[in-house]
């Protein structure tokens, strides 16, 4: 849905006063991740978990805090990477502007559906 020349003007408004009071923000938020989600990093990830729960059990077994404590390490950092955020991929397909044919198509078959289901009733 495109933006009134009002609500443009008042988002400039807004993109500017952040830009003011906290640049490092507004700098973040306009470039985005360059990580991306490749098959190898995910399983690198899923690795580096599988691997922290057997350090972590090693370390309870054995009485070594340090391998236990390596072993959580591991684990929290093979979860974060699992579970970030958008990647830039992602963040790239969801600013997209759905076209009118999209919209059309999609209406069209809400409207089908909607028809349908009142016909059967």
């Amino acid at each position: 849905m495109a933006l009134s020349d009002h609500e443009q003007k008042l988002l400039a408004q807004m993109e500017q006063a952040l830009a003011t009071e906290d640049p490092k923000l507004a700098s973040t938020l306009r470039t985005p991740s360059l990580r991306v989600r490749t098959p190898r990093n995910i399983f690198l990830a899923i690795a580096s978990v599988v691997a922290g729960i057997a350090s972590l059990l090693a370390g309870v077994i054995t009485s070594l805090p340090p391998l236990g404590i390596l072993g959580f390490v591991f684990m929290v950092t093979g979860l974060s990477v699992v579970l970030s955020g958008a990647t830039a991929s992602g963040l790239a397909k969801a600013t997209k502007q759905p076209t009118q044919k999209n919209k059309t198509s999609f209406m069209q078959g809400l409207e089908e559906r909607w028809d349908r289901r009142n016909n059967d009733y």
